[in-house]
């Protein structure tokens, strides 16, 4: 049976729930200690103010971002699965990607620029490992514009035999640049 969070945990999975759901401006510390069932006060007791929610956001983003990269390091082929990682599935890493995404868009949360620069550079590590400086930043790209595409309307995703096509053409292209 997994594990109950915590109360600040289920605070920040309230949070993120908030604003992935109803926008950023939806997420007023009222908002989300309802969407936690506890109190404003219970809430104020494990984040004192809505950028405290922020920099638990940045935090929570960095430590998935920095487990990710690191299962992708443990792989056969990382850039085939960081690939396909690429649709929105609506876990918690992505649900804190858009969570994170959207904060930065009306906000400036210098935190959470630099959780998601962490994430990314991490990626970009496992990627430039596998296939090298130059192609790293090609992939990522690739990625990024995959998970837009998905994460903006599930039906503009590329289907599985995109992405398959999209993992052979990766291989193609590393395969030509080693020889």
């Amino acid at each position: 049976m997994p594990e109950r969070p915590t109360a600040r945990e289920a605070i920040l999975d309230a949070f993120v729930e908030v604003v992935v759901e109803q926008g950023e401006r939806a997420a007023t510390l009222q908002a989300v200690a309802e969407q936690a069932g506890v109190s404003k006060g219970g809430l104020l007791y494990h984040f004192g103010s809505r950028e405290a929610l922020v920099e638990g956001l940045a935090a929570r983003l960095a430590a998935l971002g920095a487990e990710d990269a690191e299962s992708l390091r443990g792989e056969v082929d990382p850039v085939a699965r960081f690939i396909r990682g690429s649709i929105v599935r609506e876990t918690a890493i992505d649900r804190a990607f858009v969570a994170g995404f959207r904060l930065i868009q009306s906000e400036q949360h210098p935190s959470l620029r630099e959780a998601l620069q962490s994430v990314d550079d991490g990626y970009r590590s496992v990627l430039a490992d596998a296939i090298g400086d130059d192609l790293a930043p090609v992939v990522a790209l690739m990625s990024d514009g995959i998970y837009l595409r998905s994460g903006l309307d599930p039906a503009w995703a590329p289907s599985d035999d995109d992405v398959e096509r999209i993992v052979a053409a990766v291989d193609d292209i590393v395969r030509r640049t080693r020889d």
